[in-house]
């Protein structure tokens, strides 16, 4: 797996946690690269052409594309428009699309449908698989008031976050629940893991009916 995205993404090293994840649930092991410079759009990849790069380097099995925290809300064209063109190389290396559904800020949980729609109509012009982080978020977050996804600067993940988007990704990837897999890989008890594995399984399920 290719992992083009920013901070979002590289925080708490998801692309490991997502892959210790597959090797608990004894998966092949699943190795990865990524791109993920702090702040980065879809253009910004786009013109620096090191995301390009990485992407015709190798045959990928998947290519996971995450844009900017707020670009679906205020750069929606533009994440369009080389979401797009990331896609089509993509494609000539005969690998797969995955769009990583970011969240709302802390402070602003109501921005998330905006946010949740543009990766959703995006993947649907793509004809792309979409791993809904965002809208897991959303609904752990609602299911348990006391939960903390955000960091201190409500915008970045805490080791909870990411572990829940770890196993939105395993859901999405494998198309199995991740539920059993063992809590340690985000630093949570199986007991604290166990919520986040059923959410992020629901997630993922209602996204494919």
């Amino acid at each position: 797996m290719l992992f083009i995205g920013n901070s979002l993404t590289n925080g708490n090293d998801l692309p490991k946690m997502i892959a210790e994840l597959a090797k608990a649930g004894k998966k092949p092991p699943l190795r990865y690269e990524r791109e993920t410079p702090g702040g980065c759009t879809f253009e910004k990849h786009w013109r620096d052409g090191k995301a390009l790069a990485k992407i015709q380097s190798r045959k990928w099995g998947y290519v996971v594309l995450q844009d900017q925290s707020q670009a679906p809300l205020l750069k929606r064209d533009s994440m369009f428009d080389h979401g797009k063109k990331l896609d089509a190389e993509i494609k000539k290396q005969g690998a797969k699309t995955i769009l990583h559904m970011t969240w709302a800020f802390q402070n602003k949980p109501k921005d998330q449908a905006a946010i949740s729609n543009a990766y959703l109509d995006l993947s649907a012009v793509l004809k792309s698989q979409v791993a809904p982080v965002g809208k897991a978020r959303e609904a752990a977050l609602m299911a348990d008031k006391k939960l903390v996804l955000h960091s201190s600067d409500k915008k970045h993940p805490t080791p909870t976050g990411t572990y829940l988007a770890a196993c939105v990704f395993y859901a999405t990837i494998y198309g199995q629940s991740p539920e059993g897999l063992p809590g340690r890989i985000g630093k949570l008890t199986d007991d604290e893991a166990r919520p986040l594995q059923i959410i992020a399984w629901k997630t993922v399920r209602a996204l494919s009916k």
